[in-house]
């Protein structure tokens, strides 16, 4: 694994068993930049809501927040459609551009949408894992391998849009 050194008092890594579910996580860096938290979820923490889980069932479940114009469903264009109602349009790819703040999309094996990732200013990318913790990785393609599959999607929007 590829270090990346914590100054907040926190493990370096995932515990082992949580790890293992990543195979190509520990190759590519990352650190743990919180605590596990079941207060939101990936797609929540990407779109900027550390306050509720953001998930798109048929029919709303109760405790969970989807935007109310955006597609409901399992594929990711869902996925998309609630992302781009907080302003977010497609882009071609990862790299940096200034004045502008990314998200990557995933889909797993069975191509419905499982995750969501978002850009640092620094280039880095964050993700909340499930109920697990927070990290911050080098790779928005560090999940190949996983349940979470892979990018099927990138998006941008301007900084200092309407929060969500």
């Amino acid at each position: 694994m590829v270090a990346m050194g914590n100054s907040i008092g926190l493990p370096e890594r995932l515990d082992t068993t949580d790890e293992d579910l990543f195979p190509n996580l520990r190759a590519s860096g990352y650190r743990v930049t919180s605590a596990k938290d079941t207060t939101y979820n990936c797609v929540a923490y990407a779109a900027g809501d550390t306050k509720r889980k953001w998930d798109c069932s048929s029919l709303p479940l109760p405790g969970y927040y989807w935007p109310p114009n955006a597609i409901r469903g399992n594929g990711p264009n869902a996925l998309q459609s609630a992302f781009e109602s907080i302003g977010y349009a497609a882009c071609s790819g990862s790299e940096l551009e200034p004045g502008y703040e990314k998200v990557a999309l995933y889909v797993d094996n069975d191509g419905e949408w499982s995750h969501a990732a978002k850009q640092l200013d620094s280039g880095e990318w964050e993700s909340k894992l499930g109920n697990l913790e927070d990290i911050r990785h080098t790779t928005p393609h560090c999940f190949g391998g996983s349940d979470y599959g892979n990018v099927v999607c990138f998006m941008k929007r301007p900084k200092h849009s309407v929060p969500t």
